[in-house]
């Protein structure tokens, strides 16, 4: 029989099984635990164990120490990278992110150290046995987001866990508790102090999340989105403005692009955002320059499908042959109930939005035209004759070609 690939779920039992016959507690722990709990295969799985990092490698020979003051190892097994975790207490967090120093300690304080209950539990799979010192199962059973302890403490030792808060509720449609929200808002500010790299990712994980809109609605309430959007829209009926826009009527699970580009919309003054937001925009998340391109891309051309009617049919033809046409399609027709729109575009499929240009570079040259200026040009606006479908064949595109080059000719 060949031999089946190991899952990182087997892998996981193998580390587990292999501290605990030598004497060490070890355990599951984290979000692995509450996917399961949640009826959701998890992506990796944590171990923490009473194995100290020294102890964790002597068992486990190739494995990388990453966090050494964090007691945190890597183990590498058939190919995959499991972390395994000593169990500890933090010290002193100074700079609002990590703490300073850390302590190993028993599984009840390695528990109440973490961010959420959800978050906060041990699964034994061997023995199969929950191990639960802060109530994760039942607020998973009641869909509530709460932070262990005092919420207050909770914020101010890792700001960043007031985006985690949100992330959360808007990833498994949880609500959160009362107090916790309240303490987010109370603390709301300190986000700033917060790198914009970390901030952009919990921010790109709110709208790739199951529920965009309620993770959106939720940064709005805490006041954490006037503290990270790029424009100031503390004075603005965020709400209203949601409500009314392009934003809700997205369905779940919209590509990031596209949910930026209708927030951008939404939370625009007037028309929509100007040229000056996207610089702005791509500063405060930290967005790649493809990422930029495509939100700002989908933004102008919204614009312009608007008014589709008015655009030539090779206009047309060229943002459909665009790499992010369907994204742009995605939202326009989420927005619009556009059955013309629709039937145009499928015409326009039939016929080719992008088909092999029927004069290139090489054609001009042998013409006697020099590269140059009116290059670019004229072979732009000879594609957008053939696109028109005003050539039925090469040779009278070649025809076209001929009489640009000499009448560029002429006038010199």
């Amino acid at each position: 029989m060949a031999n089946v690939p190991a899952t990182k779920r087997q892998c996981a039992m193998e580390i587990t099984h292999r501290l605990q016959t030598h004497g060490f507690q070890a355990f599951w722990a984290g979000g692995c635990v509450r996917d399961q709990l949640l009826g959701i295969e998890p992506k990796d799985y944590d171990i923490a164990t009473s194995a100290k990092p020294d102890e964790i490698r002597k068992l486990f020979p190739h494995s990388q120490l990453v966090g050494a003051a964090f007691g945190v190892i890597i183990v590498h097994r058939h190919h995959y990278a499991t972390e395994v975790a000593t169990f500890r207490t933090d010290g002193l967090y100074r700079d609002g992110r990590r703490p300073e120093s850390v302590e190993f300690a028993t599984p009840q304080a390695d528990a109440q150290r973490r961010d959420f209950t959800i978050n906060g539990m041990f699964f034994d799979p061997i023995r199969e046995e929950l191990i639960d010192y802060v109530g994760g199962q039942a607020d998973v059973a009641a869909r509530m987001i709460r932070a262990i302890g005092d919420p207050e403490s909770r914020f101010g030792e890792d700001h960043l866990r007031m985006m985690r808060a949100i992330r959360f509720a808007a990833r498994f449609s949880f609500d959160i508790e009362t107090n916790t929200f309240a303490a987010i808002r109370r603390r709301h500010e300190q986000i700033k102090l917060i790198s914009r790299e970390r901030v952009g990712l919990e921010f790109k994980g709110v709208l790739a999340s199951s529920n965009p809109l309620r993770g959106v609605v939720l940064l709005a309430d805490a006041e954490l989105l006037g503290d990270i959007w790029p424009d100031d829209i503390r004075r603005m009926d965020v709400h209203g403005a949601l409500q009314n826009g392009w934003t809700r009527k997205l369905p779940p699970k919209s590509r990031f692009e596209v949910y930026l580009a209708a927030l951008a919309h939404d939370l625009s003054i007037g028309d929509g955002p100007g040229a000056t937001f996207w610089p702005k925009l791509r500063n405060q998340f930290m967005l790649s320059n493809d990422e930029l391109s495509a939100v700002s891309w989908i933004s102008d051309r919204m614009r312009e499908l608007a008014c589709w009617k008015t655009l030539k049919r090779s206009a047309v033809k060229r943002i459909m042959a665009d790499r992010r046409f369907a994204a742009l399609r995605e939202l326009y027709f989420s927005v619009y109930d556009d059955v013309a729109l629709r039937g145009y575009m499928a015409e326009l499929e039939k016929e080719g939005v992008s088909p092999e240009p029927l004069i290139s570079g090489e054609d001009l040259i042998d013409m006697g035209a020099r590269p140059g200026p009116d290059f670019k040009r004229w072979l732009h606006d000879l594609y957008d004759l053939q696109l028109e479908n005003a050539f039925a064949d090469r040779a009278e595109a070649l025809s076209a070609a001929r009489r640009l080059v000499n009448q560029s000719e002429k006038k010199q």
